[in-house]
């Protein structure tokens, strides 16, 4: 790509992925250990697309859809969850899912809440005159070392038949049957 855009990594397998970040200086030795992902994660999200990355300076792409939804006077947040090794991970955010190709915000945004809450979509209505986006660039805590730009996009939603109190959801594996993570939602 030019015109000051970086152009995007082309890398053909985990070998060349591991390669290409110690030769950017990425220390990805001690990835995969405790609630921080794996090389492997990260080889997965870019051959589905979910993130790319960029030369000049090294850095990782993602698009990430944020779901607000607001009851009770109070705002449904993500304050912790458990991985299927025992990993604690503290969080403090809406329910938020990385986008695939192609994919539009509205429909990212059923499929967060799906994924996340085990809510259907009939149950959601999403606004999409309240959609905001911003750019963040950090280094990624689940890639320690690994500078990162998410594109967020932010919208509100209506869910029905949410509880009213503290609630965890399970997310399984695409198989559907091995238990990926619990999530730990409050309304704050």
């Amino acid at each position: 790509m030019t015109g000051g855009v970086a152009r995007m990594r082309d890398l053909h397998s985990l070998d060349e992925l591991q390669e290409w970040l110690r030769s950017n200086g990425i220390p990805c030795e001690s990835w995969g250990i405790g609630a921080v992902k794996s090389v492997r994660n990260l080889w997965d999200e870019i051959t589905s697309g979910e993130a790319a990355l960029s030369d000049d300076p090294p850095l990782r792409h993602v698009s990430v859809v944020s779901v607000r939804i607001r009851q009770y006077g109070k705002q449904l947040t993500e304050v912790g969850q458990l991985m299927a090794g025992g990993a604690e991970r503290k969080r403090s955010s809406p329910p938020t899912e990385k986008m695939k190709p192609g994919e539009t915000v509205v429909a990212a945004a059923l499929r967060c809440v799906a994924e996340e809450l085990g809510v259907h979509e009939t149950d959601v209505t999403i606004d999409p005159l309240s959609l905001s986006v911003a750019v963040e660039k950090v280094v990624s805590p689940s890639y320690p070392g690994l500078p990162s730009e998410y594109r967020l996009h932010s919208v509100d939603a209506q869910v029905s038949g949410l509880p009213r109190t503290s609630f965890t959801t399970e997310e399984a594996s695409g198989s559907g049957d091995a238990v990926i993570s619990t999530h730990y939602w409050e309304w704050r």
